[in-house]
């Protein structure tokens, strides 16, 4: 189970400016613990439905259905075709499983075309062979203009190579409108449901994560077990040990109270790197919503980032706290040799998993010492349950935030604006 470390944020750590007193801390945990009753109780309701979805076992069935038919194609690449919500858990979840690396290890290969840069969709379409290519694409209402662009683009090719679009195609969208709905019934395309109360950004636990990861080869019964898990946990928790609760006061204690607004997640692992990416779109679009609130995500990479960003966060304006993701056992152990030169020998027979560590501990001592709150969440290894119960945990967190500061988290309505106007621009030319 993830461990949470919060001692680094705390005012005895970082002083009174910068950090919270443990009492005063307490007290909000207590006066706001019937927020989490709160979310639950509205747990059928838009948006909140997200926590339904590690229950949806008639799914997990359809998809291993769908996985098992489809092995007998024996395909190269599942390449999906969705942008925001409908590709950033699925990316979270093949580098944090699969690995950034594991187009060089086995097949089928998981891609996601998550823009319309007409550079990276033609090396990627110039490189896959289309006859041993499954094709995904996501999008709720149909009217997405980038994964549909995505799609007619790519239903355009199979045609051309006159290869069988129901073979080559998924569906994944509204269960009963939108534009994709009346498509895949003409086309006898398979379709899976996004569930209606459901959003995008909180939709990696859904179809829209499931599908294209259990085609990869994730366990994703292993994935929902711990997203139940760490619903549970939530749950019966005590105000002090809740950990969507801790993490969701300390973000609005920070921004509102300590004048923090900025919030680095930095886990310490490539594996984990895009998942602050789906992390940051899930704060900053159900949060973000008017002039003063509005915290800002920040992406970082230990120890990458010791080397580019640190040293901005360690003597810059004390304007941010910081989430770190420390992996207790990796995967894999490598070991030095003895032939370090002199000035580093203290760098021989090390293990780099000590060297990272290591890292890790230094930066967050040397933040504390600077008067820079931070956290730690401690993963005792990463795996699809533990992954299950970090998409769980923040998926939670920003439900409690939405609360906190008084805002919609489930709606967009910037995002909206700007698709009408880039409609009208293309609608115009």
């Amino acid at each position: 189970m993830i461990e949470i470390d919060i001692k680094n944020a705390f005012s005895n750590k970082v002083g009174l400016r910068n950090g919270i007193g443990e009492r005063i801390f307490r007290n909000f945990l207590s006066k706001n613990k019937n927020l989490v009753t709160k979310v639950f109780q509205s747990k059928d309701k838009n948006g909140y439905a997200f926590l339904n979805l590690p229950d949806d076992q008639s799914l997990v069935r359809k998809i291993k259905k769908q996985v098992k038919d489809h092995q007998k194609n024996k395909w190269e690449n599942i390449v999906v075709l969705g942008i925001g919500g409908s590709a950033l858990g699925g990316i979270a979840l093949r580098d944090a499983l699969l690995g950034p690396h594991h187009f060089l290890e086995k097949k089928p290969h998981l891609f996601f075309v998550d823009n319309i840069d007409p550079d990276f969709v033609t090396q990627l379409f110039s490189y896959i062979k289309f006859e041993k290519s499954l094709f995904i694409t996501i999008s709720k209402s149909g009217k997405t203009i980038e994964p549909m662009a995505l799609y007619s683009y790519t239903k355009e090719k199979l045609i051309q190579k006159k290869l069988n679009l129901k073979k080559h195609l998924i569906f994944i969208t509204d269960p009963k409108k939108g534009t994709l709905r009346p498509i895949g019934k003409e086309e006898n395309i398979t379709m899976f449901d996004i569930p209606e109360k459901v959003g995008g950004r909180f939709s990696v636990l859904s179809s829209v994560g499931l599908v294209p990861t259990a085609l990869g080869g994730i366990d994703i019964s292993a994935l929902l077990r711990g997203a139940k898990k760490m619903r549970d946990v939530i749950k019966k928790s005590k105000p002090e040990n809740n950990p969507a609760l801790i993490l969701a006061s300390l973000q609005y204690i920070f921004d509102n109270r300590r004048n923090k607004p900025m919030t680095v997640m930095m886990p310490y692992s490539n594996s984990l790197f895009r998942f602050g990416d789906w992390y940051r779109q899930l704060l900053a679009e159900s949060i973000g919503k008017n002039p003063k609130t509005g915290p800002t995500p920040i992406n970082a990479l230990g120890t990458t980032d010791q080397h580019s960003q640190v040293q901005l966060y360690s003597e810059g304006p004390k304007d941010k706290w910081f989430i770190f993701l420390h992996i207790l056992k990796y995967k894999n152990t490598l070991k030095l040799n003895g032939n370090m030169p002199k000035e580093l020998e203290f760098l021989n027979n090390k293990k780099l998993n000590d060297i990272i560590d290591a890292a890790y501990i230094g930066t967050s001592e040397s933040l504390a010492k600077n008067k820079h709150p931070n956290i730690t969440l401690h993963i005792p290894k990463l795996n699809a349950e533990i992954l299950g119960e970090l998409f769980m945990l923040f998926e939670f967190q920003v439900a409690l935030l939405g609360l906190l500061y008084k805002v919609d988290a489930f709606n967009q309505p910037g995002v909206e604006q700007q698709k009408i106007i880039t409609k009208k621009i293309l609608s115009n030319k």
